[in-house]
């Protein structure tokens, strides 16, 4: 007896033993099994193959075409895109082309237009033809990283941290899909910026000669761009902040003015009012200077209404170009006797003066809608509470520098 139950444990361990060796494993998401084509009538040919989708289920995959070859590559070509309308659908397999536009379709309902338009430069002038052909698995840190290289070489800093920051958020869109593990863009060291520096402040003790200068240059008050520069000068907003603030906007009563939206010039569509800044720390309320809500006060009163509220709209009543501002002011800056300076010339001498009067780093940095003075400031320092004394520091700044 005991020999009896000793064969039966041993026929039922070789049984199951068996089943795991002839198993067969099941396809991986994403993969398909062998391709057969066959000629179903003259002249047309059929390729099929079982295909697991993201959702793990299998079905078939067939395309046709003229010839066994023909049917064979359309059913290839089909499988690299066949499953990327679902989500979490993207394998190691997949196109970095393909992986483009998932990405960019994920941005268009998260970014404003301005954002997305500069990634779809990165992608339809430099990642789809350069390298558009890779499959994710293919994407290693050392050939990304000659590519973001050749691409600054060729096209310059701008383009190349545009593009590196596009490819980054294509492959953490590819870990968070399952396809790769980490995102190789991290491991690529960051690109140097070669050459001149950007826009530098203009001296604090020539700020009063500068606002002299434009109150004075007739082709400036011809096109309505005195009372603009004279705002940033003495608040240190940026361009686009500046031209896309409303009337609505400003608490006369308070001397205090909301910075809830900018301009910016977006490609088929012109100058257009964004609803938000440019970083999440850009819209605040600061306390201004009395000579620019002084300022602001007179041009109310002697400015022509226009549909949509704006302090500093263009000529014909519509949003105001930043572009063409910062333009006007470039033309004229060698005769003003300022050559180089900038709109962002000016937010810097507004820095520059604060950090005089001994504010802090956190303080400066919420005046101006900055997002990172420095980790501990972040931290340790709260939000808005010097508005009032960085308003009365550029008030005293001001006075003394304006004759």
């Amino acid at each position: 007896m005991p020999s009896s139950i000793c064969f039966i444990n041993v026929c039922t361990n070789f049984t199951i033993l068996s089943d795991s060796i002839m198993a067969r494993p099941r396809l991986p998401i994403g993969s398909n099994g062998s391709i057969s084509v066959k000629e179903v009538s003259p002249g047309v040919w059929r390729a099929i193959t079982r295909y697991r989708f993201s959702n793990g289920k299998f079905r078939q995959v067939e395309r046709r075409a003229a010839s066994e070859a023909k049917a064979r590559n359309a059913l290839k070509r089909a499988l690299l895109t066949i499953d990327n309308g679902v989500i979490g659908s993207i394998s190691p397999d997949m196109r970095l082309s393909v992986l483009a536009d998932r990405f960019m379709n994920e941005k268009r309902e998260r970014r404003s237009v301005g954002t997305v338009q500069t990634y779809q430069v990165a992608v339809d002038a430099h990642i789809k033809p350069d390298i558009g052909d890779l499959a994710i698995r293919e994407a290693t840190p050392e050939r990304l990283g000659h590519f973001i290289s050749l691409v600054a070489q060729d096209h310059g800093h701008g383009a190349a941290k545009n593009t590196r920051s596009v490819l980054s958020g294509m492959m953490a869109l590819a870990v968070r899909n399952g396809a790769i593990l980490h995102n190789p863009v991290a491991e690529i060291e960051r690109i140097e910026k070669h050459g001149r520096p950007g826009s530098v402040a203009i001296p604090v003790s020539e700020l009063g000669a500068f606002l002299d200068a434009i109150e004075h240059d007739e082709i400036l008050k011809r096109r309505g761009y005195v009372d603009l520069f004279r705002f940033i000068a003495g608040t240190g907003w940026r361009m686009g902040e500046a031209c896309g603030l409303k009337w609505s906007a400003i608490d006369s009563e308070h001397g205090s003015i909301a910075m809830c939206r900018i301009a910016k010039y977006v490609n088929g569509k012109g100058s257009v009012i964004q609803e938000f800044g440019k970083t999440h720390t850009s819209t605040r309320t600061i306390q201004a200077p009395k000579s620019v809500m002084t300022m602001l006060s007179q041009r109310k009163e002697s400015q022509l209404e226009n549909e949509i509220d704006l302090v500093f709209p263009s000529s014909l009543g519509g949003v105001l170009d930043p572009n063409n501002a910062e333009r006007a002011l470039k033309q004229r800056r060698d005769d003003l006797g300022f050559p180089g300076i900038t709109s962002h010339s000016l937010r810097k001498c507004v820095a520059t003066i604060l950090d005089e009067h001994g504010l802090s780093a956190r303080a400066i940095a919420d005046y101006l809608g900055h997002s990172n003075p420095s980790m501990t400031r972040d931290v340790y320092m709260q939000r808005n509470l010097d508005s009032s004394t960085a308003a009365s520091t550029l008030q005293q700044s001001l006075a003394s520098l304006i004759k």
